[in-house]
């Protein structure tokens, strides 16, 4: 049976029948986008299955020849009721990019659509009894007069969207519109869609389509083909290098996995909205980069040196600690985002550790094979006591070492005239001797945070331990590849002077 609602009444409760993209542009419609005055159709699917059951579509050498007789006989079916009663009042419709001045000629493209869809069913698995279920559902927009007409998708790679007009044209200001509407659809609906759009008497959405983003690939190989000059390989080292998208959302393709730090994107003064950006934030990194990890550290709110922070301040304030988790429990669970993983930011002692572990295992959001949890080492207890936190379970750890020298040394790294103190690194280095010995024995990998990684003495010191991973700003991403590379080439020659 054939089932018809308008675009603006679909929930998710409709999804079954009319599939998840339609109800997306349904929650668009009701949140007051510029969505198209329409319907969505279902299959008729009792009626196909019944027309084709009497065709024979086992042999290829007669496939073509049922298929134009099961068209005469689709053709001859007249318009159903409930289709005419939704179009009845209506002259002029638009599907699958073309406009339909009939309710009939409506109804015999809507019947091509579905057979087109059986035929590519039949081609890649045969007849089957149950090959007219689930088919998709098709949007109708009722139109006056479309002007232009395309698609636009926001491209977080570019950091900007991608308006592709198939024809007319578009003010500068519709232009302008446009982009703002794409990217605030894609808060809207979590995750990123290509959305096709018609001007008719002002911007109205008509379609969504899964976005599917350019993951980064690379390559450490060269074809050398006669006749051609080379291209340059990128050079390429152990150390995996995270882009920080705490702030800003430019992306670098080559990196191998992204940071988000949580606290600079959660506002408690503006909770609805910051939550929503959080989600969009981790939603955007997780699609583009997948299968690469995506860290969230969980917020470390900070009022200064000494004051109530971290851990201890997410355990004893349930405003802050809730909305991340509810956060993470939507992005993996809801999402099925599985390469996101949790960070957990300023810990005084391990049981603050087991608590944090606790209260994230209540929304299920404990270890295990598709979610790791790393712990921010910030403190010297931390490196003192290290063997106890690993005992607690954990999946790796992240040195803060901006936090870490402060601590050492004595001084307030915020403080712009102290940060000379950051130079007197030779401590520091001493002091996490011991415990990168217990990481490497333990077989946990480590990741190094803060504006000391690229210091020469600290980069090759890390990299002389086995660091797993830096994390880097979008500043920093540029050449590091080679920077890594070098480094790497000079301790190898280091402990191997005849090699």
């Amino acid at each position: 049976m054939m089932e018809i609602l308008p675009i603006k009444s679909l929930t998710d409760q409709d999804s079954l029948i009319f599939g998840q993209l339609s109800v997306a542009l349904g929650k668009l419609a009701r949140a007051d986008f510029p969505v198209g005055n329409g319907i969505v159709v279902s299959a008729p699917e009792f009626k196909l299955k019944t027309i084709l059951e009497h065709f024979n579509f086992d042999k290829k050498e007669v496939f073509e020849q049922s298929l134009s007789l099961v068209k005469k006989e689709l053709a001859s079916i007249p318009v159903p009721e409930i289709l005419q009663e939704e179009t009845g009042h209506h002259k002029k419709f638009f599907l699958n990019k073309e406009v339909f001045k009939s309710t009939k000629d409506l109804w015999q493209k809507l019947l091509n659509v579905w057979l087109e869809e059986v035929k590519t069913r039949i081609w890649q698995d045969g007849f089957y009894p149950g090959i007219t279920q689930n088919l998709s559902s098709q949007v109708v927009i009722f139109i006056k007069k479309i002007e232009s007409q395309g698609v636009v998708f926001f491209d977080p790679l570019q950091w900007d969207s991608v308006i592709n007009i198939k024809f007319g044209k578009l003010h500068p200001n519709d232009l302008k519109k446009l982009d703002n509407i794409v990217r605030l659809a894609n808060k809207k609906l979590f995750i990123p869609h290509e959305y096709e759009w018609t001007y008719d008497h002002g911007i109205k959405l008509v379609g969504l389509k899964p976005y599917t983003p350019v993951t980064p690939a690379y390559s450490s190989q060269t074809r050398f083909v006669p006749g051609r000059q080379t291209g340059t390989v990128k050079p390429r080292s152990t150390v995996k290098v995270f882009l920080d998208l705490s702030s800003g959302m430019v992306i670098e393709k080559d990196v191998d996995g992204i940071y988000i730090d949580s606290g600079k994107i959660l506002d408690l003064d503006k909770p609805r909205d910051s939550f929503d950006h959080l989600i969009f934030r981790i939603v955007e990194a997780s699609l583009a980069f997948h299968p690469s990890p995506i860290l969230v550290k969980l917020s470390d709110k900070s009022e200064g040196m000494g004051k109530i922070r971290g851990a201890l301040r997410l355990i004893h304030q349930k405003s802050l600690l809730n909305p991340l988790i509810d956060a993470l429990d939507f992005v993996r669970h809801k999402k099925g985002l599985m390469n996101v993983h949790i960070g957990i930011p300023f810990i005084r002692n391990v049981s603050e550790l087991i608590k944090i572990k606790r209260e994230l295992a209540v929304k299920k959001l404990m270890r295990k094979n598709s979610l790791q949890i790393w712990m921010e080492a910030s403190l010297p207890e931390n490196i003192l006591n290290l063997e106890d936190y690993l005992t607690a379970g954990l999946d790796g750890i992240i040195l803060n070492l901006d936090e870490l020298i402060s601590y050492l040394n004595g001084f307030d790294n915020t403080q712009q005239e102290l940060t000379s103190y950051k130079n007197e690194v030779k401590g520091l280095l001493k002091f996490l001797e011991d415990s990168l010995k217990l990481l490497h024995k333990s077989k946990i990998p480590f990741i190094a945070l803060g504006s000391l990684n690229l210091y020469p003495e600290v980069l090759e010191y890390l990299i002389e331990k086995g660091v797993y991973g830096l994390i880097l700003e979008k500043y920093e991403t540029q050449g590091v590849h080679e920077l890594l590379h070098q480094a790497e080439k000079r301790l190898i020659l280091r402990s191997n002077p005849r090699g």
